[in-house]
């Protein structure tokens, strides 16, 4: 079976669900569909597609027998999406970086596609307030939440292409990731810094670095954020981004320079985490 006729297939069958018990229990997912429509600039045939993209498993747990009602939550999109994108961005990557080689290429895609970048672009597109939660989830930040964001933007992707095609679902990705390919050595030198730094630590004392926010610099127009660097409960360093994501890669950058300087040894290391 083509690509074409397997996406035909996958919304036929997510057509046959009956979601209008979701729609009767949360008014609100009506709205949040058009706010996605509003962030992906597509207006979707299937509003069953988009629907199910948005709901979190929570929602399902106010029906007991909820199979009976076919409803299903976003986490088969969510794999779908995350082909979809490793494919995407090792496409664009390839594209428009032929000096890099496989290693290269392998960093710039988990840089791009990984957890951390996806919710990200997550947070600045606003996708949080699309988000169907069950009321736990939801009083506890859910939609807040990194994971949740890094997989609501895999599953927002499988539903664009599903509905809209690979085109839509390509050009809304260049549109959301531009900057990213337009500074990958950037993106590279910041992933790598972060991944010695945290292999460094590991190799020492066994564990990792933590990155906190610890505030932000707002203007009318911007709001930067601080991210500290921790070893245990001890400050290591700070820096500045226009996001969370730049902020934590300037940190980690700054840490490492600071080992690769000697300003940061093992011994002192050690100190810090009282081995």
């Amino acid at each position: 079976m083509s690509i074409d006729g397997l996406v035909s297939e996958l919304k036929s069958r997510l057509e046959l669900l009956d979601h209008n018990a979701i729609l009767k229990a949360y008014p609100c997912a009506a709205k949040k569909i058009e706010r996605l429509q509003a962030i992906q600039g597509h207006t979707y045939a299937s509003q069953k597609v988009a629907l199910v993209s948005l709901l979190h498993r929570s929602v399902l747990g106010k029906w007991p027998g909820r199979k009976d009602f076919g409803i299903q939550s976003n986490e088969r999109l969510e794999f779908l999406g995350d082909a979809l994108l490793g494919l995407f961005v090792a496409m664009e990557s390839m594209s428009s970086r032929p000096d890099l080689d496989e290693g290269s290429l392998t960093k710039l895609r988990a840089a791009i596609a990984g957890t951390a970048n996806l919710s990200s672009k997550a947070c600045e597109l606003g996708l949080g307030r699309c988000l169907v939660l069950g009321k736990g989830e939801q009083a506890s930040g859910g939609q807040n939440r990194s994971s949740l964001l890094a997989d609501l933007f895999e599953s927002v992707t499988a539903a664009l292409f599903i509905d809209g095609g690979e085109e839509k679902a390509w050009s809304w990705l260049r549109t959301v990731f531009s900057s990213d390919f337009l500074r990958t050595d950037e993106t590279l030198a910041g992933f790598d810094a972060k991944t010695r730094f945290q292999q460094w630590t590991q190799s020492i004392i066994g564990v990792p670095p933590s990155y906190r926010v610890v505030g932000t610099n707002s203007t009318p127009e911007t709001t930067e954020f601080i991210m500290a660097g921790f070893i245990g409960d001890v400050e290591i360093a700070r820096c500045q981004g226009r996001n969370k994501r730049d902020a934590s890669k300037h940190v980690a950058a700054l840490m490492q320079s600071m080992v690769d300087s000697g300003e940061l040894n093992e011994a002192r290391l050690k100190e810090i985490y009282h081995v």
